[in-house]
């Protein structure tokens, strides 16, 4: 548990430094409602937004394979988003390396529900979670900022 408060606390972290100045942005702190605690799809997962169109993610897997939020795509429908990412080159809890897992999110900016569906690409295989985002325009409260 304290690794994803940490996890949390370090998204908040990228995301105030990245939405300082000029840009505004919003952070979308989503919990998941995973069948498996520590599998593919996080209990935790975060989404900033940009002023400049930029997406960022930051989940458990990112943190564990990439240690740093990553770059996404994404595309604006009405009120939900779909945003994609990948990771290169994971290795399972067996060790046994997967090439490449494809991840895609569906924000809806309206009510806050979030799904996501990860899928180790070449593999039949399909984790996801269905949950609820809180949007962040600010630190929450209590929150703070270690250097």
């Amino acid at each position: 548990m304290f690794r994803y408060l940490r996890s949390v606390a370090k998204a908040i972290s990228f995301w105030m430094l990245t939405c300082s100045g000029a840009l505004a942005g919003i952070f979308y702190e989503c919990d998941m409602n995973t069948k498996v605690s520590n599998g593919w799809v996080s209990p935790k997962v975060g989404l900033i937004f940009d002023d400049a169109g930029k997406i960022t993610v930051i989940d458990g897997a990112i943190l564990t394979f990439i240690g740093a939020p990553i770059s996404a795509r994404g595309r604006k429908t009405g009120d939900t988003y779909r945003v994609t990412w990948t990771i290169a080159n994971a290795t399972d809890a067996k060790g046994e390396v997967v090439p490449t897992f494809s991840y895609v999110a569906r924000l809806n900016t309206s009510t806050q529900a979030i799904s996501v569906v990860a899928k180790p690409v070449g593999f039949p295989q399909r984790f996801s979670a269905k949950g609820k985002c809180i949007p962040r325009t600010k630190a929450p409260k209590g929150f703070e900022f270690v250097k």
